[in-house]
């Protein structure tokens, strides 16, 4: 098992970002059978391997030993093609259910599926197509980019330095050395990206070392550049382009104002980033290329030691790369004319004399089509195209013929008997006439016999034997393929291999010796053969010359993939969009606007039903795409030959036309499944019908519930999740979408049925859908392994749909882990309390799983990031530090128990965290020299995890971990098993739930928050602060838990300062609910004052800020409405940062509006967002003291502010930055109803009275009014206050995620 696993994956976020870099990592790639979303991609250690479908497919047959009893020995039913197809066209999604319940063998019926040697069948291979290119250059420069031109007008490229987050995402092709590290993206230009790839020197130098490096199809890492690498790499640009007088780009520091890398960013050296793009035009890139050329060792040699002590900068070279995919541009046209331009265009669209690899997907469609007769085309038109007509395609056995006499079909078979042209291609004699612009038949791979193409050895022909300079794989070592199985047909399908058919290699071998370089080496086998094409290629030294053409891969696929999934992952059945509308009731904050996307996503239509629609036209695309990945090094090739008219004429069109030799085309035939038009793609729809109607029938009976705000229940969310895994992988047959065992995705290839019952035993619910039964099952839960169930794993696949934040995910995944163990739990554990306690227990361990998990991410964060300084000191001291913690690291996350002294956990965990070893006999750091007892530890969780009044959260809680939400999900489950004979008894009862679990995972030691801290004291964990919690503790027996003796003077004194209106207190350590309790007091909270607010310490003691913040709070009282509202407004913000931000996109336009009220209107409904460019703040104090004092500020006349703007006409620019930078401002008193916009210059600020204003003093007093109205309503008027304040969107999720008001279900 992974150590790993419980850790949350690495994101962009972890990712060391250098300045205001773009952080849209989205980009486009090849189409590739092996993609699928992120968010369904099972864990590795649950994937199943592509090959493996092969082998359950076809080397485990019926009868073969299964994976269990219960599913191998249900008898199988035999049905008709045709029976399905009568369900989906009456709609008779009953019976379509029922066969979920059996094993389905499905026989194809003769008229939907019919033999490829039909004689009714048209079959053509002409149209042919560019899918991907990829463009290497050899040399120091932008040579990828250059076109074969002096001037071009219409010539441009976009630079973007920003792109630092951008993965460099081609699967196929060559580059010459390993990305990983290596690729920085520069922008884009004639459709393509550009990318900068640092490649070593030696790989540059050395042609055999490039050319041995492995290919993009092979695994590697992480193709960015480091933050310092990337930041090296720009100002080597900046550098260069602001030597060019026309571009806005100057350079103050061409190293940086420092030394170290962590004291400065690039915007303090350079301006080159404050632009988002800059164009160039032709002659901007071809100077530019000049001076990367000249001045790159000159930028080396001169660089100070901090860059060049790793030595990353003396062994790269900057070469340039362009990619383009996706345009499935037509190609090898068969008009003349069109051919010669296509020829003069690729001539003229880029320089190849620097280039030194060239990878290409070129694609063909064969196509086939059911005639309705044949025309017998007349001799005369077939002479006057070909002098000469052939018997055979084969030029060693073939001879010419006599049209006139040779009949036209065989006497007994009534074929047609073929002829050839000089080439060895087919000459039609008949033309088939079918219905104009009919429908063609669709066509896939048979999966159990393609293999045989795939052979070393062709049949019929001794020549065409394998060649390992052409196919690009070792002597002896079989081409891999990957099948992916279509709409559950087992039998067929597509295909992906990183070979292509070695029935290619005459073509290959001809375009070879026709554009190789140097003198070709007489083949020994054949000394009286004077055929140019045997022997190999010499330099003049006699060494051989690499091959100019490597074939490294093929895919065959349906053209349909096109229209209904642009990329390969976009599939509108990939998505698991119904998951994602079902789990996402349980979503809190910002996650509820993600929910509610997908909710009207799946309201207006589920995802079959615009697959559905997506192939309604009678005339969809059917033809089968054969693409193959050809590799060109160009420095293999001869020089008269090195252009782009060349490579087109001479190498791509000859190899995109060899599909339709009869050498390829007739061996590949009988491998193919035609079926007719009605039944593709249509069969689709028939196979996964059971499916789809299931999911139908789910949704209709949760959407009623969804919209009532009421929360799906973790099974019903799993079986969703397996049916749209399961129909995912009907439609796109990967393996990484089906089930997270190789039995189960066996089930799924070799039936039409899914286990949807899985045994009659144990069963944990019963769904009913209109008198449609049936049961899920799930084994008991062993608390201590509950993370390795199955059931479990699978909701994975669930939170994965959602792509809500992680603590959302993690309330989804305890609620159905807490269901799960209390509904089966083991049979043997815990069985030494009562029925209720053990119930709460094995709740409470879920918790402190996640509690546990957790802390392992803390920790692992926390020694990554040290240890990566440890790498930036370059010392060798440092090297072995930052090595001993990883590896103890690696050491303690492994362990069973982490937090205990078992296994050497302790240890482990000392020596990551510790560095110095003569510290290690110390132990664990203990900075606050503090000791908590297990009770106390249980108290705290119990009472800062529960739903009203809470304490505030401090260690041991992680306040922004997913843990905390599960605590809040567990003690809410906890809470339906404690007594109720006293508030006191239940509190001790889940603390001794709570001492029992953490005893049962030997929780020993947790983190602590560090000793001191200015002002307020610390209060988070940390990973160099730890606590042991063997303090000793009054323990109390769990029978004696009802005879607890209650402190009362404690409770008086609490019910004392309650109702002392004097009394002080923190707006941060109450909920809203108990707001209406505090407003009347006379003092504002504790956090409402001075030093809750940070200043400049540049900024002058008497300036405006300072002078009105010392008004505001000198003047604040209670009793005025404004100034109640003023505080209310900033304790309610406090509860939402830092989403007080919004997007761009969301930005209503507000000329579209008639009124300026309409368009506040419009205005206050955007969603409320945090702004990921801007850190802001996070501290709950600042904000309750910064929003009142700016309330107060603008509205009253005779605060400094507005002494200063009545003469000004304007607010000074220290004070909108300050506030507006945390997100208060003009926007924020409008979207919280306290403003008005005047114009549309709200977004970026604008003047006070002219483009925005305030409400009046009337307004003042009934918005006042209303707030008291509200707050009068002692259960429900906090919420209704957010409500209108922030939106009911808003105001749900804000107490749903934080638990600090009860909202109103109906309100």
């Amino acid at each position: 098992m992974d150590p790993n696993l419980d850790l949350p994956p690495m994101s962009d976020e972890d990712f060391d970002l250098d300045d205001d870099v773009d952080t849209d990592v989205l980009g486009t790639c090849p189409f590739n059978l092996d993609d699928i979303p992120v968010v369904q991609e099972v864990d590795d250690e649950d994937a199943v391997p592509q090959e493996a479908i092969f082998d359950g497919l076809f080397l485990h047959q019926e009868g073969a030993q299964g994976d269990g009893p219960t599913w191998e020995q249900t008898p199988v039913t035999t049905l008709n093609l045709s029976s399905l197809e009568r369900m989906f066209r009456i709609n008779d999604r009953s019976s379509a259910i029922k066969l979920l319940h059996r094993r389905v063998n499905v026989t194809l019926d003769p008229e939907l599926k019919l033999r490829t040697d039909d004689p009714k069948l048209l079959w053509k291979g002409s149209k042919h197509f560019l899918d991907f290119i990829l463009v290497v250059s050899g040399k120091i420069g932008l040579h990828a980019f250059l076109p074969k031109t002096l001037a071009d007008h219409n010539f441009s490229l976009t630079l973007n330095l920003r792109l630092q987050c951008r993965q460099f995402r081609p699967k196929f092709g060559k580059l010459g050395f390993d990305p990983t590290g290596s690729m920085m993206a520069i922008g884009d230009g004639q459709s393509t990206e550009l990318w900068l790839g640092f490649c070593p020197v030696g790989n540059i130098e050395d042609i055999e070392l490039a050319n041995e490096s492995p290919l993009l199809s092979e695994k590697h890492g992480d193709t960015r550049l480091t933050s310092i690498h990337y930041r090296m790499g720009v100002m080597f640009l900046a550098c260069i382009l602001s030597q060019i007088p026309s571009m806005p780009v100057h350079v103050m520091f061409p190293y940086g104002p420092h030394p170290e890398f962590h004291e400065w960013k690039i915007q303090d050296a350079t301006n080159v980033l404050d632009q988002r793009t800059i164009t160039l035009r032709l002659q901007d890139v071809l100077l530019l290329n000049r001076m990367m050329d000249i001045q790159y060792d000159d930028f080396v040699a001169n660089a100070p030691a901090s860059w060049v002590k790793d030595g990353w900068l003396q062994q790269h070279i900057p070469v340039s790369v362009a990619c383009r995919y996706g345009q499935n541009q037509p190609i090898a046209s068969t008009d003349r004319q069109a051919l010669r331009v296509e020829a003069r265009n690729w001539n003229l669209e880029r320089d190849y004399t620097h280039i030194r690899y060239l990878s290409m997907a070129v694609a063909t469609h064969i196509s086939c089509e059911v005639v309705r007769r044949w025309v017998e085309v007349p001799v005369d038109d077939i002479l006057s195209v070909h002098n000469v007509v052939y018997s055979s395609p084969d030029p060693d056995v073939r001879h010419p013929v006599d049209l006139l006499s040779l009949p036209l079909r065989e006497p007994g078979t009534q074929k047609e008997i073929n002829v050839y042209d000089e080439e060895g291609r087919r000459i039609p004699r008949f033309n088939g006439r079918s219905r104009a612009n009919g429908p063609k038949c669709g066509i896939l791979v048979n999966l159990e016999t393609i293999p045989q193409l795939f052979s070393s050895y062709v049949a019929h022909d001794e020549h065409l034997d394998l060649d390992a300079d052409i196919v690009d794989f070792d002597d002896g070592q079989s081409a891999k393929i990957n099948v992916y199985p279509q709409a559950f047909l087992r039998k067929y399908g597509h295909l992906q291999s990183d070979s292509i058919l070695p029935h290619f290699k005459t073509f290959i071998k001809k375009v070879q010796a026709n554009i190789t370089r140097g003198r070709r080496r007489p083949n020994r086998m054949n000394d009286d053969d004077d055929d140019d094409d045997d022997g190999d290629a010499m330099a003049d030294d006699g060494r051989p010359i690499p091959p100019a053409i490597i074939a490294s891969g093929c895919q065959f696929y349906n053209e349909i993939s096109h229209r209904i999934r642009p990329n390969s992952g976009l599939h509108d059945v990939q998505q698991g969009r119904i998951t994602s509308a079902l789990s996402g009731a349980y979503a809190q904050g910002t996650g509820k606007h993600v929910h509610s996307a997908a909710m009207h996503y799946c309201r207006l239509s589920l995802p079959h039903e615009r697959y559905d629609n997506s192939i309604s036209l009678d005339n969809v695309p059917r033809d089968l795409r054969l693409e193959n990945i050809y590799i060109l090094q160009l420095e293999s090739m001869d020089p008269a030959k090195r252009n782009g008219a060349s490579i087109y004429l001479d190498i791509i069109v000859p190899l995109a036309r060899a599909w339709s030799h009869p050498h390829v085309c007739d061996a590949l035939r009988p491998h193919l499944a035609v079926f007719v038009p009605r039944a593709f793609p249509q069969i689709y729809q028939w196979m996964t019908f059971g499916i789809t109607s299931l999911l139908d029938r789910i949704w209709e009976h949760q959407y009623p519930l969804l919209k009532l705000k009421k929360k799906p229940s973790p099974q019903m969310i799993e079986i969703c999740a397996m049916l749209e895994r399961a129909l995912a992988y009907a439609h796109t047959g990967n393996a990484k979408q089906g089930w997270p065992t190789i039995a189960s995705t066996l089930r799924l290839v070799t039936t039409i049925t899914i286990p949807v019952t899985v045994s009659p035993d144990n069963y944990l619910w019963l769904g009913s859908f209109r008198g449609q039964f049936f049961v899920i099952s799930f084994d008991f839960v062993d608390p201590s392994l509950i993370h390795s169930q199955f059931a479990i794993r699978n909701s994975q696949f669930a939170i994965r749909n959602s792509q809500f934040a992680i603590r959302n995910s993690q309330a989804y995944k305890a609620e159905f882990h807490i269901q799960l163990s209390v509904a089966n739990p083991s049979p043997t554990a815990f069985m030494q309390y009562d029925p209720d306690l053990r119930h709460a227990i094995i709740i409470a361990i879920v918790a402190l799983q996640s509690y546990i998990a957790d802390i392992k991410t803390l920790v692992t964060v926390a020694v990554t990031k040290f240890c990566v300084q440890l790498d930036d000191q370059d010392t060798h001291h440092s090297s072995q530090e930052a090595k001993a913690r990883r590896f103890n690291l690696k050491k303690w996350l492994a362990c069973k128990d982490p937090l205990s002294y078992t296994d050497d956990a302790y240890e482990f965990l000392t020596r990551s965290i510790v560095g110095d070893p003569a510290d290690y006999s110390l132990g664990l750091p203990n900075v606050t020299k503090e000791k908590l007892s297990i009770r106390d530890f249980a108290k705290l969780l119990v009472d800062m995890s529960r739903p009203i009044d809470p304490i505030p959260i401090a260690a041991p809680l992680i306040s922004t971990a997913p843990s905390l939400t599960v605590f809040r999900v567990a003690l809410v489950y906890m809470s339906k098993f404690v007594p109720r004979n006293s508030p006191q008894a239940a509190d001790l009862f889940l603390q001794n739930a709570f001492i029992v679990a953490a005893n049962h995972l030997h929780i020993n030691n947790i983190p602590w928050h560090l000793s001191g801290g200015r002002g307020r004291r610390y209060r988070k964990p940390h990973f160099e602060s730890w606590i042991n919690l063997g303090k000793a503790a009054q323990l109390q027996s769990l029978k004696s838990l009802t005879s607890q003796v209650i402190n009362g003077a404690a409770e008086a004194s609490q019910r004392a300062q309650a109702s002392d209106s004097r009394a002080a207190w923190s707006a941060c350590s109450i909920t809203l609910q108990s707001l209406p309790d505090f407003l009347s007091r006379t003092v504002p909270p504790d956090e409402f004052c001075m030093e809750s607010v940070t200043f400049d310490k540049s900024e002058p003691k008497d300036s405006i800020i300072r002078q009105t913040y010392r008004w505001a709070f000198s003047e604040f009282d209670m009793g005025k409405p404004l100034h109640q509202i003023a505080l209310l407004a900033g304790i309610y913000v406090s509860k939402i940062i830092p989403n007080l931000f919004h997007n761009a996109d969301d930005r209503p336009d507000h000329e579209n509006y008639s009124t300026m009220f309409a368009f506040a209107k419009a205005v206050r409904k955007i969603p409320w967002v945090a702004n990921k460019s801007r850190k802001g703040s996070k501290v709950a104090a600042q904000f309750i003291a910064m929003v009142p004092v700016y309330i107060m500020a603008i509205f009253d006349r005779s605060s400094p502010l507005q002494g200063y703007f009545s003469s000004a006409r304007s607010f000074p620019s220290a004070w909108n930055k300050k506030h507006t930078h945390k997100g208060i401002g003009p926007l924020l008193l409008i979207r919280l109803g306290l403003g008005m916009p005047l114009s549309g210059r709200i977004w970026t600020g604008g003047l006070f009275s002219t483009d925005w204003t305030v409400l009046t003093r009337d307004e003042v007093a009934k918005f006042h009014k209303t707030i008291v109205d509200m707050l009068s309503d002692r259960q429900f008027g906090p919420y209704r206050v957010a409500q209108l304040l922030f939106g009911s969107a808003k105001a749900h999720s804000l107490g749903v995620s934080t638990l600090t008001y009860i909202v109103n279900p109906g309100g």
